[in-house]
């Protein structure tokens, strides 16, 4: 069993260490992100912060008691461009933290990484977006059956995104097939890594959610990036110590395959 304290360790070594640093790395992904976010929101509802409109409504509402306006609060008539925005901000969002991911595997191989890094993503584009479908398809059928199966798919296809990073010549389908073997009997130690983090994992929400409700929206966007850019960093860092694992017990080599 791998030691998930000295690994989380180990990362917060490194996030120090990185010549290019892994929270201005993040803090530009979380920017894209968050614009890409802001314009499906005025696409699709008509105002670019629809988003926190909606939780200070919610909120409000739900201080008051009043239950059953919950569903009705601030909601205005979607657009008819919207499902298509929708989709092409979520396969943006799959390339772009391609090149993020790409960008972790490089500090943990100790490489310099420069920005431009965040572009590798577009030389595998087809097949992460192939298989980030492929991987929803399959989820969601499990969820089908009940909840627990597909929280189970979730860990099965935890590594796909990065055997396709250091392995380009993979198809969607084998990352996927490759990761269920890599992920096998790992599962529960990914799951214990993520309770650790559930704490800063749902800090974000929450101060979204009390500063949308006190009116200061500024604090509402601003402060829950500058908690995700730390976490992100950190998460991914540690992620990827159990996917190098995972490839080791493949008896693969070390996980960084170049562009």
């Amino acid at each position: 069993m791998l030691n998930r304290k000295m690994i989380k360790a180990d990362a917060r070594q490194l996030l120090g260490t990185a010549r290019v640093s892994p929270f201005v790395m993040t803090a530009i992904v979380m920017l894209i992100v968050f614009l890409l976010d802001r314009v499906s929101d005025l696409v699709e509802y008509g105002s670019l912060f629809y988003t926190y409109e909606y939780n200070a409504a919610y909120m409000a509402e739900l201080m008051q008691g009043n239950l059953a306006a919950l569903p009705k609060a601030v909601h205005l008539p979607g657009s008819p461009w919207s499902s298509f925005f929708v989709i092409l901000t979520g396969l943006l969002t799959i390339i772009l933290y391609g090149g993020y991911y790409n960008y972790c595997i490089g500090i943990r191989r100790g490489i310099h990484m420069p920005y431009s890094t965040l572009l590798d993503g577009l030389t595998v584009s087809g097949k992460l977006i192939w298989c980030g479908i492929q991987m929803a398809v399959k989820t969601f059928l499990w969820m089908l059956l009940f909840f627990v199966p597909g929280l189970i798919a979730m860990y099965r296809y935890r590594f796909a995104y990065y055997n396709i990073l250091v392995n380009p010549s993979l198809s969607a389908s084998e990352a996927i097939r490759l990761s269920c073997r890599q992920t096998s009997g790992m599962k529960g130690q990914l799951f214990v890594l993520d309770l650790s983090f559930l704490g800063w994992v749902l800090l974000p929400d929450i101060l979204s959610n009390f500063f949308s409700w006190v009116g200061l929206y500024p604090l509402a966007i601003l402060t829950p990036i500058a908690v995700q850019v730390w976490v992100m960093s950190y998460m991914t860092l540690c992620d990827l110590a159990y996917f190098e694992e995972g490839q080791r017990r493949m008896n693969q080599p070390e996980p960084w395959g170049g562009f």
